[in-house]
């Protein structure tokens, strides 16, 4: 079976995440990185080992990504990036979310740009509305099937 492109899309804090973590549960088929808010944190989330760590920056941190009012942690990302890249064998990789820090080539940008010209299993990424025609310009994501929440079933 060749594998797919799935863009999981819709606008932002509408449960894409939550909803995908709903849908991973329990299955063994899947690896990656989630994005998940807890107690209003944002937070990366490895699928595969359900080990939770802070995306966003502490104030003692001086190696930080911005976006808008937010400062992220790079060495979250560089965790985040290291998951992404050995996430072998799996029949779906997910990757939350592909946005403004991914379009400025930081953030998870050289993990997703990988695993694109690698494709090995069916791709999962989560892109928030507006952004779905920058985001499958930039990497050069063709004939990719766009979903929403509601409809995960067609993975």
């Amino acid at each position: 079976m060749q594998p797919k492109i799935y863009l999981l899309t819709g606008a932002v804090q509408t449960g894409k995440t939550t909803s995908l973590m709903q849908w991973c549960k329990g299955k063994k088929n899947v690896s990656g990185i989630l994005a998940p808010v807890i107690n209003y944190k944002r937070m990366f989330l490895d699928i595969a080992t359900e080990e939770m760590f802070a995306m966003e920056a502490d104030e003692a941190e001086t190696d930080v990504l911005k976006v808008g009012r937010f400062a992220f942690s790079a060495s979250a990302f560089e965790k985040a990036k290291k998951i992404i890249a050995e996430s072998k064998n799996c029949n779906y990789l997910v990757i939350d979310e592909v946005g403004p820090l991914e379009l400025r080539e930081e953030g998870l940008f050289t993990a997703i740009q990988q695993v694109l010209q690698n494709q090995t299993s069916h791709i999962v990424l989560v892109i928030r509305e507006g952004l779905i025609d920058k985001v499958t310009a930039f990497f050069h994501i063709k004939n990719a099937t766009i979903i929403s929440k509601t409809n995960l079933e067609q993975l």
